[in-house]
């Protein structure tokens, strides 16, 4: 599963994706169009520090990548940053 941001961070984002990640139903991936705000960060990397969820997040993709994703599809980070969706 993955999360689509199409919105602006509020101050409660990066403490949703925290307790997301406690409770066990945070989101596998986060794919911005843009670059990611620091809200939004700052919980991705309280979730791997603190509940040991790592969040794979991806950034600058551009919004017509955003448009071909949808839920349940597989998504792959290669280490030259290339993106995949299968």
């Amino acid at each position: 599963m993955y999360y689509r941001t199409t919105f602006f961070a509020c101050a409660t984002d990066g403490m949703t994706l925290q307790c997301a990640a406690y409770l066990g139903i945070a989101p596998a991936a986060m794919l911005y169009a843009n670059h990611m705000n620091t809200i939004s960060a700052a919980g991705i990397i309280c979730a791997d520090v603190w509940n040991h969820h790592r969040i794979v997040t991806v950034d600058q993709l551009g919004w017509q990548s955003l448009n071909y994703v949808r839920d349940g599809q597989a998504i792959d980070v290669a280490e030259d940053e290339t993106v995949t969706v299968h």
